[in-house]
């Protein structure tokens, strides 16, 4: 059995950050798809639609991408 504060406390406190593609721009808001479900969140970059981007405390940024490729 869990308390009830704790388990509030974890549902509105987003601790990890969320990696998924945008699917759509409506002004200063994206949606974002992610494992989780489509999200809205917050941009400060220029951003279009098809983009990867890390979503962290309800912001949205640039993901960062791999540098080298490694065929396998």
């Amino acid at each position: 059995m869990t308390f009830a504060l704790k388990e509030l406390t974890r549902l509105l406190a987003q601790d990890q950050a969320v990696v998924g593609s945008v699917v759509a721009v409506e002004g200063a808001l994206v949606r974002v798809a992610t494992e989780r479900g489509a999200v809205l969140a917050r941009v400060l970059d220029a951003i279009a639609a098809g983009d990867r981007v890390l979503i962290r405390n309800g912001l949205a940024t640039k993901a960062p991408v791999a540098r080298h490729i490694y065929p396998v």
